[in-house]
């Protein structure tokens, strides 16, 4: 198995902007809508990348994914290309990996249904802020209902992957907003810090900040 280190990067954060669960009775599903800004500090980036990957930004077949857990789901990763030299600031950044095209939205199937929309992304002074959905639908086709939905974690990480000739790029490193250590919340592991919140105890409307939870 291929090792994946994962650090905390100074300057990446999440911030849950607003939220908004929905009934979908048309597709007998839940869902939810929520809005994050996803903070960046490029120096810092460009500082831990070149630590696992030498020149980093600066080669066509290096490739980053990111991790959007709770938020959308990126089929594979982005290599750099004409791009690779060229990035110099956040913005250029977003740019490789923010195409809705790179974005899954079909149906999961089996158990508790869940599909990702295409999420929108909007550079906003230099900082990325995404709004995005999930549905969730019961796969015996029963109406679902609140109680079914789970504990849903949100992930803001970069997977930085080195590029090679001869095969696929290797992931290095993949930096993110939590920290390094894993705490017990909730039956659950997680990196302490992630931000989530308990499915079960939502309403419909409005999701308010305190429902956001960190895991401590």
């Amino acid at each position: 198995m291929t090792e994946r280190p994962y650090r905390k990067l100074k300057g990446m954060e999440l911030e849950f902007v607003s939220g908004r669960l929905v009934e979908n009775p048309r597709e007998w599903a839940i869902g939810y809508i929520v809005t994050f800004k996803m903070s960046l500090d490029f120096t810092h980036f460009v500082q831990m990348a070149n630590q696992y990957i030498s020149g980093y930004l600066n080669g066509p077949i290096n490739a980053i994914r990111p991790e959007l857990d709770g938020v959308a789901y990126h089929y594979a990763y982005n290599y750099f290309f004409d791009a690779a030299g060229n990035i110099h600031d956040n913005k250029a950044l977003f740019d490789v990996f923010t195409h809705p095209e790179h974005y899954m939205d079909q149906w999961s199937s089996g158990g508790l249904e869940q599909r990702y929309g295409k999420p929108e992304f909007e550079v906003i002074d230099g900082q990325l802020q995404v709004t995005a959905r999930m549905d969730f639908r019961r796969g015996d086709k029963r109406q679902i209902v609140i109680d079914d939905l789970p504990i849903i974690r949100f992930m803001w990480a970069l997977n930085l992957l080195e590029g090679n000739d001869l095969q696929a790029p290797e992931t290095r490193v993949v930096l993110g907003y939590a920290q390094e250590d894993i705490v017990e919340q909730e039956g659950l592991s997680m990196l302490r810090g992630t931000r989530y919140m308990i499915g079960k105890k939502l309403e419909f409307g409005e999701i308010s900040k305190e429902k956001i939870l960190i895991a401590k």
